[in-house]
């Protein structure tokens, strides 16, 4: 994203609702500039300065459009905050902390003590330690003003500010333990706070994953799970986290094929998620793994009668939050409905979200999905009997295989048969794939190339079926 375009992009993040309020809070003649500039970036696809100079060039804004640009971004960033004032417990505690600075500005100490205490308890049921550190430095400033000779209480909240601090501590020590494990050791002293314990807990399951001690990192996710689950009002301040907790634990039992108990925690989660009144990128961004997850178990159980309603959950999901859903998840969901498309044998459905990756593929997106979309388009192809667009196909994904590297015996194989045999009758199709069962067997397929998509089973089903 470029500076001059950071504004399109708030803007485009906006729902309904946050429009609706920063237009009703945009008051007096000379907010008009602003809204009509509001309205001509949000009428916008993509981002055009030009096009924007071009509709204002009468209007004497338009030689400070920068500078214009900036006010209306804070403008909007002004009216989410009174918006979103309670998006969270962290959000009231900041309010709280400004208004006891500007009540401490104005010599109002006993307003300022009672705000503080009530901020003080809330920050310590919601473990906000490092706001609790803040709070705990304006109650000390405020005792001090107004008692300044009373040491005793000025020293213990000193203290307790230092016992805060250590928490805080420990939470950025395990931050960089989980980034790099190599580098960063992991304190031996137990966590008090639930977010300090589950990065700590994950900081350990990958450690017994890496030792290959499989029962027990699932024990310690399903132990951290049910911790979560005994503060609910903690797992719902603080459910992105949870969420991801719970899909690490549905990605382990996708790992181990466990597929019965992954489906019984979908439908939990689910549950839960629906729950969440305010949905944050953060939440956003753990749905999209947790359907990513859903659509591999459909895919690998290839029980695909059910599937249509997962995808059309996932289309109106992303749809509703198009603004916040990644391209490589885009990519990522075309890729996994083409296969499942295909695993259906409904071949023209699949091919449409083939044509969705292909022909909108870019140099970001994630190389090996779009490499193995253009194999499922052969495939497509050549179950649909389409031999002239197959051999076109062909030579495209030939010369996309040569320009990373060279076309292993594997791939020669593959392409020659599907070339070779796409016009075949239903008998002689079933005695080709016969023999190229037998040269893959003395020449096979890597594991890894079958993860995404699955020739040998296809190869296997022409000639059992």
């Amino acid at each position: 994203m470029k500076k001059s375009e950071e504004l399109f992009y708030l803007i485009k993040s906006l729902t309904k609702n946050e429009k609706r309020h920063f237009k009703l809070n945009v008051q007096g003649s000379e907010s008009a500039e602003y809204l009509n500039l509001f309205d001509a970036i949000e009428a916008q696809k993509e981002y055009n300065e030009t096009k924007i100079k071009e509709l204002f060039r009468d209007k004497a804004f338009v030689v400070q459009l920068t500078t214009i640009k900036n006010y209306l971004k804070h403008r909007i960033l002004q009216s989410l905050r009174t918006y979103h004032s309670r998006i969270s417990k962290n959000a009231e505690l900041i309010d709280i902390i400004r208004n006891v600075e500007i009540l401490y500005y104005k010599g109002q100490y006993n307003i300022c003590k009672s705000e503080l205490k009530r901020a003080e308890k809330k920050a310590k049921n919601f473990q906000q330690d490092l706001l609790l550190f803040h709070i705990q430095d304006w109650k000390r400033k405020v005792h001090q003003v107004m008692h300044p000779q009373d040491f005793e209480t000025i020293k213990d909240i000193a203290l307790k500010q230092k016992s805060t601090l250590k928490s805080t501590h420990q939470y950025i020590d395990l931050l960089l333990a989980n980034i790099d494990p190599s580098q960063f050791s992991l304190s031996h002293k137990k966590s008090v706070s639930l977010q300090n314990k589950t990065l700590k807990t994950l900081h350990k399951y990958r450690k017994l994953l890496s030792s290959n001690d499989h029962e027990k990192a699932k024990r310690t996710l399903e132990e951290l799970i049910k911790e979560w689950e005994q503060y609910p009002e903690l797992m719902k301040e603080f459910f992105p986290m949870y969420f991801s907790v719970t899909n690490n634990l549905l990605g382990f039992l996708v790992f181990k094929k466990q597929y019965k108990e992954a489906f019984v925690r979908i439908l939990l989660i689910k549950q839960k998620a629906r729950d969440i009144e305010i949905v944050s990128a953060a939440f956003i961004k753990e749905k999209l793994r947790l359907y990513n997850i859903e659509l591999e178990i459909h895919r690998n159980l290839r029980g695909l009668h059910t599937t249509n309603e997962i995808i059309e959950e996932i289309l109106s999901f992303t749809k509703n939050h198009q603004t916040l859903v990644p391209d490589n998840y885009k990519l990522s969901f075309s890729f996994q409905f083409a296969t499942i498309y295909f695993l259906k044998k409904e071949y023209k459905t699949s091919l449409h979200w083939i044509n969705v990756i292909l022909n909108n593929q870019t140099k970001k997106d994630r190389q090996d999905l779009v490499t193995y979309a253009y194999w499922l388009n052969l495939l497509g192809h050549y179950e649909l009997g389409n031999g002239f667009t197959l051999r076109y196909s062909i030579d495209t994904i030939k010369k996309r295989i040569k320009k990373y590297k060279n076309i292993v015996f594997y791939e020669k194989l593959l392409l020659k048969f599907l070339s070779k045999t796409v016009e075949y009758s239903a008998a002689e199709k079933r005695d080709a794939f016969k023999k190229l069962e037998q040269q893959l067997q003395e020449h096979p397929i890597p594991e890894y190339i079958l993860d995404y998509i699955d020739f040998n089973t296809w190869i296997r089903q022409k000639y059992t079926v």
